[in-house]
């Protein structure tokens, strides 16, 4: 079922939240830029990502944390 957002769905919390970091990596985004969290939708239950959140995702706010996510993003300019 499509959801009426529009909004890409994940079947998975884990799934969303691994598009997140995928999406940030990729794109390059710096850390307050792009979507921060994944939220389950009301409408049709599935996962998806939110740049409105008062709050970033745990997973990758470790990864920013870390540095893992800055050697990550480096590498992917590399490929």
């Amino acid at each position: 079922m499509k959801c009426p957002t529009g909004k890409n769905q994940y079947s998975t919390q884990f799934l969303a939240e691994t598009s997140l970091i995928d999406i940030h990596i990729h794109r390059n985004f710096k850390p307050d830029q792009g979507p921060q969290n994944v939220y389950q939708c009301e409408f049709c239950g599935e996962w998806h990502l939110t740049s409105k959140s008062p709050k970033r995702n745990e997973r990758l706010q470790e990864m920013i944390d870390s540095g893992e996510l800055l050697r990550l993003q480096q590498a992917r300019q590399w490929e």
